[in-house]
């Protein structure tokens, strides 16, 4: 873990003792360190650490995480005000001690003991970073192509959207919206083949909206779709289960079937994703319980910690 040392401008710790001078002091802990989450009942989490170095560091807070990463398709932003219900903690311990151990309790224990406490004064803010989790095995929607595959020509992964339906195909589990899942274009999980290419027009199924080549999209071959009341409602949208002819082919995938029905409805998006949410205290100031001493953080990382996503529902765009 690096070691922050604070004989810098700006961006350094501070403790002014009460003639003005200063301590210079270094603290095991930076915006790559591994954070820990506590969560209590209602909104309030504490966001913590141990270092090896015996620090306790903490970030109580009231705010409901979920909120502000559920639909979030690009790196975003949030931050909570630094205030009596938002404060930071720094202990100077005498021993080690497990960090979820000693913050996720109500009450924490009496051991180690505190050799010196420092707590924040209202002022200043936290912002979580919101970042994808990335790398070379990462599929995001479990859609049978990892998403490194999924960024396009332009190696950009957030406006690579084949079907313009809104949703990144890194994220739509159905790039061309033809109600067929990626998953089951690319020959299913066990045997993917992203090239599988039922009318050989050089567009594989899981991008080709007219699976058949018959003039008639993928989508609108799904005859029992709707309740067709007035207005139609959504019922069964699986263009697999259609086979008018009955020769065993399914009409999506048989240009010689080319009944078609005007379908408009698009299987949910639903997902669970994983992002990592870096933390970084901006302006704050620390205050020692025993004395007028300080610590000052123009603006330091804290760390890092992962957070899921449920069922999540990725909206399309109408």
């Amino acid at each position: 873990m690096k070691r922050i040392f604070l004989l810098f401008a700006c961006n350094v710790f501070l403790m002014g003792c009460d003639d003005g001078d200063i301590i210079v002091s270094d603290f095991n802990f930076d915006v790559d360190s591994d954070l820990n989450l506590c969560e209590f009942q209602g909104n309030r989490k504490v966001l913590h650490i141990v270092t090896e170095s015996n620090e306790a560091i903490s970030l109580t807070f009231e705010q409901n995480i979920l909120e502000n990463i559920e639909g979030v398709i690009r790196p975003g932003t949030f931050s909570v005000p630094i205030n009596n219900s938002n404060r930071i903690n720094y202990r100077r311990l005498d021993a080690t001690v497990n960090s979820d151990d000693y913050f996720c309790q109500e009450i924490p224990p009496s051991n180690p003991n505190v050799l010196e406490e420092f707590v924040s004064t209202s002022g200043g803010s936290v912002e979580f970073e919101i970042i994808k989790v990335s790398g070379p095995d990462v599929d995001t929607d479990d859609d049978g192509i990892p998403d490194v595959d999924e960024s396009g020509p332009n190696n950009d992964i957030f406006n690579y959207d084949t079907d313009e339906d809104g949703i990144p195909n890194f994220l739509d589990r159905d790039d061309d919206n033809d109600n067929i899942p990626t998953i089951t274009e690319i020959g299913g999980e066990n045997a993917p083949d992203i090239a599988l290419d039922s009318d050989d027009d050089g567009v594989p199924n899981y991008l080709d909206p007219d699976d058949d080549g018959d003039g008639v999209i993928t989508r609108y071959e799904d005859l029992n779709a709707l309740d067709q009341r007035n207005p139609p409602n959504q019922t069964d949208l699986n263009p697999r289960d259609d086979d008018s002819n009955g020769n065993g082919i399914p009409n999506y995938l048989d240009p010689t079937s080319t009944e078609s029905l005007t379908v408009d409805f698009f299987r949910n998006n639903i997902l669970s994703r994983r992002f990592n949410i870096t933390v970084v205290f901006n302006n704050i100031t620390l205050e020692n319980v025993d004395s007028e001493r300080t610590i000052r953080l123009n603006s330091q990382g804290f760390g890092i910690f992962q957070i899921d996503t449920t069922n999540e529902t990725i909206e399309i765009e109408n």
